[in-house]
């Protein structure tokens, strides 16, 4: 609903603010002028009336405005903007002030009339609930801050959030401080406090703890994996197995995952051939560059005549982590998995041969010992599309293949997404969206504000909307004029985004966000999240909760894959009376024609979860004559 507010008493019914003022002031001017005449004055225009403009408001949405009447030059309007209940502020965008969605509380009126736009939608509902079929929607603990009580950092939380990663505190240089290593003896003496305050806070709020990380060569205490207690491959696997059976019986029962290594590849691998190349020689420390102790330590006294090799503490991690808790799902995690003919490749090529052998070493043990593959997802709106492209996706309908990359639509098969996410299922692993905090700025020092915290402004504060560029980082200039033009950009990347996830759903675990305001991210000069800083929702934030709308949508987007794949393995039966008893043929035929149905219908996605397992689980029950 769409009203403006307008003033009566002065004019016909309907006239507007602005009609009343002219046709008054015009009033007053003209009987001014011809009292004046009448004794023989001139009639100054200045001395004829004070000068004043008026400022309107256009209101979208269920909620009250004040601010609207006459105001002279230079005075300050004080403006105020009440949402309905469940409903939120959306700001204020005035073409005469250069606006767009301005979240302030006044302004200081110029030469000349004001008209002020302002919208009220819907507060979007609870993302943990409206993904509740597809997977689960996470976030990260930062601190005491992020539970604090009656804090909107907790309310938020407990709003949208049914899975918690620590930021930092489950890391290893927070559970074992270097200094808590004996430098000779080599004698740990961990540090659990502070973990253990979040993981048991996290789970009496009734969500679920994802463990981050156990081995990685950042954020690791130095005396693990070098010099004179870890620097030999004997003391850094013997320290390994220490540490990870430390923690794992520490925590065991009350985390559902872990990040069992993270980050072990170098950057910027835009090409991988697994047919040619060997994934080794791509991890850090090795031939190509990059730096691990873990690398280094265990390159140490390796023998290579019997087939040892610096990249085995990879598969010494995960399966002590296997070994140390058997019920926790084993993952491992990395950015730029986006590159999917590149980064993407060799980690699957990893994984694979990690499974493999594992599963010849342990055929006790039917689950692979990889089981998920983390995107971290710490990328840019503009170098990170979404889809793959036409020939590939299965979203073609939101494809173009011709748009910028900036654009709606834009796709790529050699670095995308979806394109990732295809591999990483085709090879036979789960999906964990682990980091995830789209960046609006165009490289990781290009931000206008730098790295300055304390430079941190809202895409849409009015003070900064011409700050586009920094120096020679100036990929926005010429795209847009404002730089609140940027969150309607990044709100179309994350509806994109999350249409993928949801099309992929069977295979995706959870989707954490890395942050839970712009101000609060670690990249919060990139303004890469889904809320402002005071916790108000970015068009992201509606984006995310309905993507389906934000694209133009009919229907909601779900994942049949599971289900055709179970279609198709059924029509490998032969589905006889002379092979199968008739209840459980019934069974399966009543199962099918339900299947046929949603697959017409298409969705929702619950729906489809149990047309699924119901056929499934009707053709597991198929009894032989």
């Amino acid at each position: 609903m769409r009203w403006r507010a307008t003033r009566r008493g002065d004019g016909a019914p309907g006239t507007t603010l602005l009609d009343r003022r002219r046709r008054v002031a015009g009033r007053v001017a003209a009987g001014t002028a011809v009292a004046l005449a009448a004794v023989g004055f001139a009639s100054p225009a200045q001395a004829a009336v004070d000068e004043t403009y008026d400022v309107e408001i256009t209101v979208a949405g269920k909620g009250t405005v004040t601010g609207e009447g006459s105001y002279e030059p230079g005075e300050t309007v004080q403006l105020t903007a009440t949402p309905a209940a469940s409903h939120v502020w959306g700001g204020w965008t005035s073409d005469e002030l250069d606006w767009i969605g301005a979240r302030v509380g006044s302004f200081t009126m110029p030469e000349s009339d004001v008209v002020l736009e302002t919208t009220f939608r819907k507060q979007i509902p609870s993302l943990k609930s409206v993904y509740r079929d597809y997977f689960d929607v996470g976030n990260i603990w930062s601190g005491p801050q992020t539970y604090a009580p009656g804090s909107p950092n907790s309310a938020t939380v407990d709003r949208h959030y049914n899975v918690m990663t620590a930021e930092n505190a489950m890391k290893p240089d927070q559970l074992l401080p270097n200094d808590n290593i004996d430098p000779v003896t080599g004698a740990f003496t961990f540090n659990f406090a502070q973990a253990d305050a979040f993981v048991d806070e996290t789970l009496a709020r009734g969500m679920d703890v994802h463990g981050h990380v156990l081995v990685w060569h950042g954020q690791s205490p130095p005396r693990i994996n070098s010099g004179p207690t870890g620097g030999t491959r004997e003391q850094a696997r013997a320290n390994m197995e220490r540490y990870i059976r430390e923690v794992l019986t520490h925590f065991q029962g009350r985390a559902v995952s872990w990040d069992v290594v993270n980050e072990a590849f170098v950057d910027g691998l835009g090409e991988f051939d697994p047919a040619t190349q060997d994934w080794r020689d791509f991890l850090r420390g090795g031939p190509n560059g990059g730096a691990s102790n873990w690398y280094s330590a265990y390159a140490n006294g390796a023998d290579t005549a019997a087939g040892e090799h610096p990249s085995d503490f990879l598969y010494d991690a995960f399966v002590l982590a296997r070994t140390y808790d058997p019920q926790t799902r084993l993952e491992y995690n990395d950015f730029n998995v986006f590159q999917s003919e590149g980064k993407a490749q060799a980690i699957i090529a990893m994984a694979t041969d990690l499974n493999e052998r594992y599963a010849a070493e342990h055929p006790e043990d039917p689950r692979p010992l990889v089981e998920a593959i983390g995107m971290q997802s710490h990328n840019y709106i503009n170098q990170t599309p979404a889809f793959a492209c036409s020939d590939r996706t299965r979203l073609r309908q939101l494809v173009d293949d011709a748009a910028a990359e900036w654009q709606p639509g834009a796709c790529s098969n050699e670095a995308s997404v979806e394109r990732s996410i295809q591999l990483i299922i085709e090879a036979g692993f789960d999906v964990s969206i682990s980091e995830l905090d789209l960046q609006v700025w165009e490289a990781w020092n290009g931000q206008p504000e730098g790295d300055d915290r304390s430079q941190y402004r809202d895409l849409t504060d009015p003070s900064v909307k011409d700050r586009i560029s920094r120096g020679e980082f100036d990929y926005w200039v010429g795209k847009i004029e404002n730089r609140a033009e940027l969150e309607a950009i990044q709100a179309q990347r994350f509806a994109e985004y999350f249409a993928v996830y949801k099309k992929y759903s069977t295979d995706i675990t959870r989707v954490t966000f890395w942050g839970l305001t712009d101000q609060l991210s670690w990249r919060s000069t990139h303004n890469p999240l889904i809320f402002n800083s005071d916790f108000s929702e970015k068009l992201g934030a509606v984006a995310v909760a309905d993507p389906e709308r934000w694209l133009g949508l009919r229907k909601q987007v779900v994942d049949t894959s599971k289900l055709e794949a179970a279609v198709a393995q059924v029509k490998q039966l032969d589905l006889r009376g002379v092979n199968y008893t008739g209840v459980t043929l019934a069974k399966v035929k009543a199962a099918l024609a339900r299947v046929t149905a949603v697959l017409r219908a298409g969705g929702p996605q619950a729906t489809v979860n149990a047309a699924t397992a119901a056929l499934l689980d009707a053709v597991a029950a198929l009894e032989r004559r």
